[in-house]
């Protein structure tokens, strides 16, 4: 497990390494504290040997349907925490 605060966002994403892994088979990602007024956060994870990349996403409640790229703001002095099954 491994929690990163206020992590720095491109284009929504930021890369977490299991140094510790050969490789990654499965990841999960909690958002500790990601909560504006009138948006909803979602975060997936994609797989590269033992790096995670973490897309969070957010969409605006009172708007359109449609899901943006989060900012570094977004997410600044929150909690991201990505859980890995390594192999």
């Amino acid at each position: 497990m491994i929690t990163t605060t206020s992590p720095s966002l491109s284009s929504g994403e930021f890369d977490v390494t299991f140094g510790e892994c050969e490789k990654v088979k499965q990841a999960h990602v909690y958002l500790e504290g990601v909560n504006k007024d009138d948006y909803v956060f979602e975060a997936t994870t994609s797989l590269a040997t033992n790096v995670v990349t973490v897309t969070i996403k957010k969409q605006q409640i009172s708007a359109t349907n449609t899901w943006g790229a989060a900012t570094t703001t977004d997410v600044n002095g929150k909690d991201v925490v990505v859980v890995a099954d390594c192999i």
